[in-house]
This record gives structure tokens, sequence and C-alpha cells, in this order.
């Protein structure tokens, strides 16, 4: 049986998303976080990122170069979470996602 187009576009998501930790960032969980277990949580989501599936696309140098690339912004990973969660407190994983997507990009090019 061979996979139908759009099968085939969500199986990467699949991936990516069973990399993440257990306990995905949103806003409800991140704000019942102390200020050192969001940076724990911040380089959990930075370690998951690394070991996905999607990114594997990147050479290992690369992934190293991004890894380290984010840990230099973890900080304000953790403080844009925070103010983003101070204005909408009801946030979901893919609105903390969207900020993290940020960092990510930037590291990448």
């Amino acid at each position: 049986m061979r996979a139908t187009p759009s099968l085939r576009l969500l199986l990467p998501l699949v991936l990516a998303l069973a990399a993440l930790p257990a306990d995905a960032n949103n806003c409800v969980s991140w704000r019942k976080l102390a200020p050192e277990a969001r940076s724990e949580r911040v380089e959990a989501t930075i370690s998951s990122h690394v070991k996905s599936h999607v990114s594997r696309r990147y050479t290992s140098e690369n992934r190293a170069a991004i890894q380290s690339c984010l840990r230099k912004f973890a900080e304000q990973i953790a403080d844009e979470f925070t103010a983003a969660c101070d204005e909408r407190p009801g946030g979901s994983a893919e609105y903390l996602d969207d900020i993290f997507d940020r960092y990510l990009l930037s590291c990448i090019q």
C-alpha cells in the first residue's frame, strides 16, 4: 500500500512531535515552573530538537553548531516564553514553539 501525499507530509511532523518532552511547553505548564526549572525546560527543548528526526537533515557538525547557538539564546528564550505567557496565560505549545522556531531559524541561517 502506498502512502498518500498528505500522509508523507505528515510523517515528519508526527516524528518531530514525538521527540518533544512528554509535558510539552505550553503556558499553563510554563507558569508553574520555578526560574531554574524554566532554564532546564529550555535546555530540554533544545536537546529534543537536536535529537529529533527533523534535525537529521543537518550534518552532525551543523547540529552541534545549531545547539551551541540555541544555548547562547537560552536565557532570552526563557524570558520571551515568560513574557508571552504573562500576556497570554492559556497559550498553547504551538504558541511557544513559534517563539522557539524564530531562534532556531536565526541559528540555522
